[in-house]
């Protein structure tokens, strides 16, 4: 009988600030691709056979940045970053190792209003959110080095009645009445280039789209757990610019079903399933399909 040592299944998301002196933080996330990874949790699943003749069994995505905050006005920040991406439990195998920069700003939009006293007044209208990161990437499968840029831009609109459908990661329907009641959903998005060095290099074209669907988040918020119930969809697709690659560039689809427990504004622990299927090129992720059930914990500490 096989006996493991460990059998570990754990997904850490630092999403927000984790050290926070002097303007100083740590995140652990997923991945530095765009926005919409950064923000996702990272991934591990290993197992240790108590038998040397069996290989370690690998899961591995995720990602440590530190960064300095507050730099070019409060919205901006530069940050270092090693990330890896590594399963040998999928029919092809992914092995990636990257260190690199990362820069964020938000370019905020303002509008003209006039205060309580009639004097003239700007409230914060919307906002662009970039972010650039540049890597250098090994890819220990193909046995492969090259340099990996990527810059990202979303919009969101920061007040308006009309438009609401624009703001991102914001519930966007009313928990308190009709049917808020019964569930409420938040989206975000991301819009890029990209460079892919390496023997070829190629400029690309990047999407990134997500929605999250919270059910019975109106029960669930009379014992303030309002996204305790989650049903998750995110396209990533891309498209060749200008040069070649034979990188795979099958647009990657995600979808899982869980349950998240917050224990505070900042902090959860959940459960997740998770369908996936197509392929990333800037994680080495060949096209395929599979599925993965794993435990989610969402820690922030300030």
């Amino acid at each position: 009988m096989k006996v493991c040592k460990v059998v570990l299944i754990v997904c850490l998301s630092f999403l927000v600030k984790t050290v926070a002196a002097q303007g100083v933080s740590v995140t652990l996330g997923e991945s530095t691709s765009n926005r919409l990874t950064k923000v996702k949790p990272a991934q591990l699943l290993a197992t240790f056979p108590d038998n040397d003749t069996i290989a370690d069994s690998w899961l591995i995505n995720g990602y440590l940045e530190v960064k300095l905050d507050s730099i070019w006005g409060p919205s901006g920040r530069v940050g270092i970053l090693g990330e890896i991406h590594k399963n040998n439990l999928i029919a092809k195998e992914q092995d990636i190792r990257q260190f690199g920069l990362s820069l964020e700003k938000d370019f905020l939009i303002q509008k003209k209003t006039v205060d309580y006293d009639g004097n003239p007044d700007y409230a914060l209208h919307s906002r662009f959110i970039t972010n650039l990161t540049v890597r250098s990437s090994t890819d220990r499968i193909n046995d492969e080095h090259a340099i990996i840029a990527n810059l990202g831009i979303a919009y969101s609109l920061e007040r308006s009645k009309q438009w609401r459908f624009l703001q991102t990661n914001t519930r966007l329907i009313r928990m308190d009445r009709g049917f808020g009641k019964i569930l409420t959903l938040a989206h975000n998005h991301n819009f890029g280039i990209s460079y892919l060095g390496g023997d070829q290099q190629a400029l690309l074209g990047d999407v990134s789209f997500s929605v999250v669907v919270f059910p019975f988040s109106g029960l669930m918020n009379t014992i303030d757990q309002p996204e305790f119930f989650q049903l998750q969809y995110q396209l990533q697709a891309r498209s060749v610019l200008a040069g070649s690659t034979e990188k795979e560039l099958t647009a990657l689809q995600q979808f899982s079903a869980g349950i998240s427990y917050a224990i505070n504004s900042k902090s959860s622990i959940g459960i997740a399933y998770t369908h996936q299927e197509g392929a990333d090129p800037y994680t080495a992720l060949a096209d395929q399909k599979f599925e993965t059930l794993s435990a989610k914990l969402r820690l922030v500490l300030e």
